[in-house]
């Protein structure tokens, strides 16, 4: 057999064998390493093959549900960063603080973002009114990353609410250990600087009598998309008798509030660990103090860093209203929260939503 016969018939082995495998290896629904579902097959029609929607769609399930898909994943990380000593692997990066990726500020959506705000705050009259970003974690990554501007981010969102709101730096509050090594988000355990600064810029005296209680290790969701076996972070919840004795009360999809507890453990175990903090996703969610030293509340506009922060802030106050306009129009809001004049107001957002304030149900 001539040798371009041999290397067509060995082709045709490895081609067909990888198509065997995939015809008989099911792959899971969803993929635990990056918390994502993973690409169905898309339906197959006359309408779908002229639009090329079924290739396109066809693409991204043969790449989900390849045989080996993770051990391929790591192999190709491994030379991406071992190999070719490349920086970043798709915009995923490893370095001396951990994974993250480069998170690049758009000028223009926080701009938007900061409108939004604006919006709101005008309804707001009476409160204390205050602002603040959570910047992305590479800003402390310690090398020279095109990744977020915090410096440019303070800028934008001060030209828009410098006059009615005002602003508490928490950039400099913050220090690449206080994220979570391989997840995005703080680490409720390393948030006393960030206490401090809010403290001081909107007058409380933050609590200090918090207790830690460790939960377990766990792997953020940086780790699962570099598909790197990165060490795992540890998970801390912070305990005091305030919080011990609080309520937490979660508006449900029928209008109605239910009362629940601050830290889900059990979430601890599921798809995402972070959903300890205040169930993960809710639209509105009521803290009740039981044993307050003043009367004075809180109403916290915030995406998931503030499901950590809230339960730390509420020793301060009577009462922490969370609100998140991802999950609830701001048209229909004041059915569900009254806001009380006296009270302060903290918009506090992370890069993520600054760069994409389209899930912002502001109008």
């Amino acid at each position: 057999m001539k040798r371009e016969n041999w290397i067509a018939a060995v082709f045709i082995l490895i081609i067909g064998g990888f198509f065997l495998l995939n015809r008989i290896i099911v792959p899971p629904e969803i993929s635990q390493s990056e918390r994502r579902p993973l690409q169905t097959m898309p339906k197959l029609s006359v309408a779908t093959l002229v639009s090329g929607a079924f290739m396109a769609g066809f693409e991204d399930y043969a790449a989900d549900s390849f045989a080996w898909r993770d051990s391929l994943r790591t192999l190709r990380a491994a030379a991406v960063f071992g190999i070719f000593r490349q920086t970043d692997k798709s915009g995923l990066y490893c370095g001396a603080g951990g994974a993250g990726r480069l998170e690049k500020l758009d000028a223009r959506s926080a701009a938007r973002a900061a409108e939004k705000i604006s919006l709101l705050a005008e309804g707001l009259d009476g409160l204390n009114l205050y602002y603040s970003f959570v910047p992305d974690k590479s800003v402390y990554a310690g090398r020279p990353l095109p990744g977020f501007d915090a410096e440019e981010a303070r800028r934008v969102l001060a030209g828009v609410l410098a006059e009615r709101l005002t602003y508490v730096d928490l950039v400099s509050a913050l220090t690449a250990e206080d994220y979570y090594r391989t997840d995005l988000h703080w680490d409720q355990a390393r948030l006393g600087g960030v206490l401090a600064a809010l403290g001081a810029g909107m007058g409380f005296a933050p609590a200090t009598d918090f207790e830690p209680e460790i939960l377990g290790d766990f792997t953020g969701v940086y780790a699962g998309q570099l598909a790197l076996p990165l060490k795992p972070d540890r998970m801390t919840v912070m305990t005091s008798d305030t919080l011990n004795e609080a309520e937490a009360l979660y508006l449900g999809q029928d209008g109605l509030f239910s009362a629940g507890v601050l830290y889900d453990r059990a979430a601890f175990a599921g798809r995402d660990p972070y959903d300890v903090f205040l169930r993960g996703a809710q639209s509105v969610i009521v803290l009740e103090n039981a044993s307050p030293r003043t009367d004075k509340e809180l109403y916290l506009f915030r995406d998931s860093f503030g499901s950590s922060l809230a339960p730390l802030l509420l020793p301060s106050y009577a009462r922490v209203t969370l609100i998140d306009l991802r999950y609830v129009d701001s048209r229909v809001l004041r059915r569900y929260v009254t806001f009380r004049p006296g009270a302060d107001v903290l918009f506090l957002y992370s890069a993520q939503i600054l760069n994409n304030e389209t899930v912002l149900l502001a109008q």
